[in-house]
């Protein structure tokens, strides 16, 4: 009735404390055998000084009655505040919720234009680095396991047929991803243009060259912080002299024969970065060989590869069972077979880095 909860109160307190001296006046009226009327109801007053007492209810309901109606205006006011922060947070919380929805489209958008353009630099970089097609069909039972841990890939497979030689290599770059993939076209390009521009022919005269030039093109410095390079192992095939010539960086290579397997190790420094800067020459290592023979080159991602426990890696005895066992097959089945391997050894383990094995058969 009253919008003032202690008015509300004091006056529902007061009209409450009337029914007192109201009931006690008639119920003596009635006891003493009178008619109820105003004149005996004063009279019953002025008789009985109890009823001073109870006259008094009305004044004491009252007062008590205004003091929880101020205690109740005071929760009002309480509620009221606090449904103003309610509405408040809620409006905060409304604009911030637009905000973030913003803001998630606009790094939805972000991550499809990315993704985008990674997608088309996998192609640019399958057309350019991973093309083997000419390899396919000069050595059409060779076989390749080319695994990238992302989208484009630090590892790449080499291959140019020069001057009536064939130049194979399994190049890991530094990095994977996007930075890996750079280097990867770095390396792809130098390789060519050492062998087919520069017409140096010698595997460790090539190697030696493409130190100096990734290390003159990124600038590598004592003082700098680019120390970008790559490992690989690299082979040219003379099928006139049925000679192999082997220069390696860090990767070796394997020969696989009729009478077994025969590994050449790597040099024990990369391309690239200033601490080999003066690190020449490689060595270039020679080995005849027969049709059929099997070269195997292979990087980095495929040995340290943990399992599914994060405990053991991958290592080289599998890679080794895999070339030297007739129940592997064909070689153009082994990256089928070197796959499901690798498949299996990893469970769920997340792939670590770039993969990439080359069986050329001869």
């Amino acid at each position: 009735m009253f919008g003032d909860a202690r008015i509300s109160y004091a006056f529902f307190g007061l009209l409450f404390g009337l029914c007192f001296p109201l009931i006690a006046t008639l119920f003596d009226i009635t006891v003493q055998g009178q008619d109820v009327s105003f004149a005996n109801m004063l009279a019953a007053q002025q008789n009985q000084p109890l009823h001073w007492v109870i006259d008094s209810a009305p004044l004491f309901l009252g007062l008590f009655s205004f003091m929880a109606g101020r205690k109740q205006h005071e929760v009002v006011l309480i509620n009221e505040g606090l449904e103003s922060q309610v509405r408040q947070r809620t409006e905060q919380l409304s604009e911030q919720n637009e905000e973030l929805r913003l803001i998630h489209g606009e790094l939805q958008d972000g991550l499809d234009r990315i993704s985008q353009s990674i997608n088309y630099a996998q192609r640019i970089q399958d057309a350019i680095v991973s093309d083997l097609r000419e390899m396919q069909s000069d050595f059409p039972e060779s076989s390749i396991f080319f695994r990238p841990r992302d989208v484009v890939s630090g590892d790449f497979p080499w291959y140019l047929k020069h001057d009536g030689k064939h130049y194979f290599a399994a190049v890991d770059c530094t990095g994977h991803g996007v930075p890996g993939a750079f280097m990867s076209l770095i390396g792809y390009f130098l390789l060519n243009r050492i062998v087919k521009d520069q017409g140096i022919t010698e595997t460790g005269d090539i190697l030696c060259q493409l130190h100096l030039a990734v290390v003159n093109l990124l600038n590598q410095r004592s003082d700098m912080q680019v120390h970008d390079g790559m490992d690989l192992a690299l082979c040219r095939v003379d099928v006139e002299k049925r000679e192999v010539q082997f220069s390696g960086a860090c990767n070796p290579v394997y020969h696989v024969g009729r009478e077994g397997l025969e590994v050449y190790k790597a040099d024990v420094w990369s391309i690239g970065g200033v601490h080999y800067k003066k690190r020449c020459p490689y060595i270039s290592q020679s080995f005849q060989y027969e049709t059929g023979d099997v070269l195997v080159m292979f990087t980095d991602g495929i040995t340290d590869q943990f399992d599914a426990q994060g405990k053991d890696k991958f290592g080289y005895a599998p890679i080794k069972k895999l070339v030297t066992d007739p129940q592997s097959g064909e070689v153009a089945a082994w990256s089928n077979v070197i796959g499901l391997e690798m498949q299996q050894w990893m469970g769920d383990h997340r792939q670590m880095d770039d993969m990439l094995l080359m069986a050329v058969k001869l």
